[in-house]
């Protein structure tokens, strides 16, 4: 790996702890402290305090498109920081935060995989970046199975904290938007990869407060084309991406698909693109679609069959996550919405009909899914700067 990227690659310890006291820690902190001076000064009632600012602020959010209280974008943090102290080994240890291919009625890693070096045409000596890398296992894959040079950017502390002292993998911990406006980064970053990853990331990039803002939404995915068009070495022999990302569909909604999605929101924090817009539609100045292949039935029964798998997770309760769970409490304003979202089942909700069954069908999960799970090769056209 180049010096001047391995070098700078930042210290997750040291950053972990201001994700303990973000700004949305101590809004929250703050609610609960006016709520506790209201019914001991004023009124019993005034203890409601806190419920009442939530409501009005999701009436902003979810009616008018605004955010008084909260960042979104530190949700998915703090996502992220929940399944890793409540979940059992579904992150971490050789699993990846994505899904597995179904190859002759088994789940494997290793196809799926296989599939992206082979879409990537990843060879050794090659340089890869992968934004949103979780905790490593793909680009771990690729250094010890390709050979070939790697660096992660991920949001989250505890994920890249575990990619770099179990891996021992180099990963930026900041928000991609960051290297937008960051002349450093762009100095230590663009021109120096052959291919460019998002897995299962896309998601969260646009916020539910912009899903009618169908401008906003453009700027954010085109901005994203535009960073893996920069960060690409135009002299490679692959220029390529590869991204993994799940698609609303059109289907019509029923009452009970709004209520999930406020769950799901709350939990993942984030936005599906429509099938016709989002990355597909915004990469056109700089990429072209190579391909595009249908994983949704991949990724469902992957949560069906796996039942240490985020989607339909079975979580054992130990007295170290109820320590957790009520530190939370303090902390995240959004930690009884999370426990709310794991008993409703909401995540498996958007595959439709017969959700948990075994049978992979791929048209008739097209036909009843709210969602599906698209794999697209992208690459970088001639002549781009």
């Amino acid at each position: 790996m180049s010096c001047s990227i391995q070098e700078n690659a930042t210290n997750t310890q040291a950053n972990s702890f201001a994700y303990w006291v973000d700004k949305n820690t101590i809004v929250w902190l703050c609610l609960i402290l006016v709520s506790v001076f209201l019914a001991i000064e004023v009124s019993l009632w005034g203890c409601l305090f806190w419920i009442v600012a939530l409501v009005l602020d999701d009436i902003l959010v979810y009616g008018f498109g605004k955010s008084v209280l909260f960042d979104s974008q530190l949700r998915v943090c703090r996502n992220y920081q929940w399944m890793h102290n409540m979940y059992d080994n579904t992150t971490g240890s050789g699993r990846d935060l994505g899904f597995n291919l179904v190859v002759e009625d088994d789940l494997s890693q290793q196809a799926k995989y296989e599939h992206m070096v082979k879409e990537l045409k990843l060879e050794k000596g090659m340089m890869i970046c992968d934004i949103g890398c979780g905790y490593g296992d793909w680009l771990k894959y690729c250094r010890d199975e390709v050979g070939c040079e790697v660096v992660g950017v991920n949001m989250s502390p505890e994920q890249a904290h575990y990619a770099e002292h179990e891996y021992g993998l180099h990963v930026f911990v900041l928000n991609w938007k960051d290297i937008l406006f960051d002349t450093e980064l762009q100095k230590k970053l663009y021109g120096k990869f052959d291919a460019i990853t998002f897995m299962d990331t896309v998601e969260h990039y646009v916020s539910m407060e912009d899903r009618r803002n169908n401008t906003k939404q453009a700027k954010i995915y085109s901005d994203m084309c535009l960073m893996a068009s920069k960060l690409i070495n135009k002299k490679s022999k692959s220029r390529r991406v590869f991204m993994s990302c799940l698609h609303q569909t059109r289907k019509h909604r029923p009452w009970r698909f709004y209520y999930h999605s406020y769950f799901m929101d709350k939990f993942y924090s984030g936005y599906y693109p429509f099938l016709d817009e989002g990355p597909l539609k915004e990469c056109e100045p700089w990429f072209n679609v190579v391909k595009v292949d249908d994983k949704t039935e991949d990724y469902r029964l992957t949560g069906v069959r796996d039942s240490k798998h985020f989607q339909a997770v079975k979580v054992n309760i130990t007295p170290k996550k109820i320590a957790y769970f009520c530190m939370v409490l303090l902390l995240d304003p959004h930690t009884i919405h999370r426990l709310l979202y794991y008993f409703q089942d909401s995540w498996m909700y958007f595959y439709g009909d017969n959700a948990y069954d075994e049978t992979y069908d791929v048209e008739y999960r097209k036909k009843v899914s709210f969602v599906l799970l698209f794999w697209v090769t992208f690459e970088l056209k001639e002549g781009v700067n």
